[in-house]
């Protein structure tokens, strides 16, 4: 598998490309190529057209979870000439409005409006899309230190809940020294994340995780996590987007982290 990162917080160094506070991550594998997740704004296309990527050969468009920082690239993305409708994979949750504090957060294009222009397929289920590649769906939360929280409401048939962000999910490779697992803000929390990798591929190692931990402050949930990632004894670690520094330096004294930018390409096997 190849992943290029075509969107992040931060950018490689002497590249030029452009970065936001937003994830965009390019798949390659076995013979396909999938997005996972698609920026705040059109400047992933950008990154990518100076790659020398066609986002438009996509197998499929998948989504971690519905915030903008994630779908907000979607409408300008749809606006290219695809061959095809292209697939575009979420959980149901991951479409309907999400606001915080009077403010739409969610994704900027409404179900029915993707579903004309993409094949869309909403489901709480993991998904394979190759021999080694899954789509993890809804992830269960098991661990008693990672316990839901409500980022702002979502709204289902005209009525409004706390949101619990259970549409949030990621990736997972399944590569010849163990499981690459892709995240894009673990709302979920990233140990669950990593334990129900295991549950649906049925593989122990983890090799390598990158992506957002959405940790900021060195708290209980934080040391917990940093304590169960150590006792997993990943070899590498990629915490990124919405991880602070602060919480990047605490985990790199108990596990070697490594820097992510926009720009940064990674190979596996």
């Amino acid at each position: 598998m190849k992943l290029t990162v075509l969107m992040d917080n931060h950018t490689e160094i002497d590249v030029y490309y452009l970065g936001e506070p937003a994830v965009s991550y390019w798949l390659e594998t076995e013979g396909k190529a999938f997005l996972f997740d698609t920026g705040y704004s059109h400047a992933f296309l950008q990154n990518a057209d100076a790659m020398g990527l066609d986002v438009t050969k996509a197998e499929a468009i998948l989504l971690s979870h519905s915030h903008n920082d994630h779908t907000g690239g979607l409408k300008p993305l749809l606006e290219r000439h695809f061959p095809q409708k292209p697939r575009l994979i979420a959980h149901p949750d991951a479409l309907l409005p999400h606001t915080d504090h009077g403010m739409d957060i969610g994704c900027p294009l409404a179900q029915a409006e993707l579903a004309e222009k993409t094949a869309l397929l909403l489901t709480a289920e993991p998904v394979w899309l190759s021999e080694k590649l899954v789509w993890l769906g809804e992830i269960p939360r098991i661990h008693s230190f990672e316990q839901p929280y409500a980022i702002g409401t979502v709204e289902r048939e005209g009525q409004e809940t706390a949101d619990f962000m259970q549409d949030d999910t990621a990736l997972v490779y399944c590569g010849k020294e163990g499981l690459f697992v892709i995240t894009g803000c673990s709302h979920a929390g990233i140990c669950n994340i990593l334990s129900y990798a295991k549950q649906v591929t049925g593989v122990e190692k983890i090799h390598a995780v990158l992506g957002g931990f959405h940790l900021f402050d060195v708290d209980e949930r934080a040391l917990e996590t940093i304590s169960f990632l150590e006792k997993e004894n990943i070899p590498i670690l990629y915490p990124c987007h919405c991880t602070s520094f602060e919480v990047r330096a605490a985990l790199h004294q108990k596990c070697p982290v490594q820097e992510v930018g926009v720009g940064l390409e990674l190979e596996w096997e």
